[in-house]
């Protein structure tokens, strides 16, 4: 199964300006997870879950049968991003407020469009969506950007990983703007700044593979591919 998101553009600062943010730069509890599906899984965390697993997955609350109906916008995700060593939990409009180890104070938003697709071969979907992050100078638009990637790990939503542009640019922050997921595997589309690139406007293209083992995301090689 293979899923594309077809463009993410960077955060402006109106946007940034708009934001309406709850401060959050301390781990919270998962809030609830819906589930239309199975409430008997949204109960309580799998004790039976293997410590290996645990260990490998940051682990965010319990989870539903099928991660589509999760309450994406609540949903904790870490913030290592974007220098935050804590994972951070979101508000209702899924933004939030967080202390940065390199920028400072800093907002974090969650995208839209949640993509899904199976890598493990078990017939139910993983899911990932855009996170970005602006700090306090309008100019600077986007520092940094990532896709939280969500799995069952047991009866538990766990990230396996933070998929992050591995193609440095010149200038600015290189974009993620697509996944495709295939058995084992989620390859990352990335649009990168040359140096003579506009703001508005990225002329690099690349992509990373992105290797799953077990539960855990592993970066392979990055390819420009433009």
């Amino acid at each position: 199964m293979a899923t594309r998101l077809q463009r993410i553009v960077p955060l402006t600062a109106s946007v940034m300006l708009a934001l309406t943010i709850s401060a959050c730069d301390t781990p919270s509890p998962a809030p609830p997870i819906k589930s239309s599906k199975n409430s008997a899984d949204s109960q309580s965390p799998d004790a039976s879950a293997s410590s290996s697993a645990a260990a490998s997955a940051t682990i965010v609350g319990p989870a539903p049968s099928d991660l589509h109906d999760v309450d994406w916008p609540r949903t904790p995700a870490p913030g290592a991003f974007c220098g935050v060593p804590k994972v951070v939990r979101f508000d209702a409009q899924g933004q939030a407020t967080a202390t940065s180890t390199v920028w400072g104070t800093v907002h974090l938003m969650r995208g839209r469009t949640v993509l899904y697709g199976d890598t493990d071969g078990d017939h139910r979907d993983e899911a990932a969506e855009y996170l970005g992050c602006v700090d306090g100078v309008p100019q600077n638009g986007q520092i940094a950007a990532a896709y939280a990637v969500y799995a069952h790990v047991g009866k538990n939503l766990g990230v396996i990983g933070t998929i992050t542009p591995h193609k440095k640019s010149a200038a600015y922050t290189t974009a993620l703007v697509g996944l495709d997921f295939s058995p084992g595997r989620i390859v990352a589309h990335e649009k990168w700044y040359r140096s003579n690139d506009p703001q508005c406007c990225a002329s690099g293209d690349a992509t990373t593979v992105w290797y799953r083992h077990g539960d855990r995301l592993t970066a392979g090689t990055t390819h420009i591919t433009s």
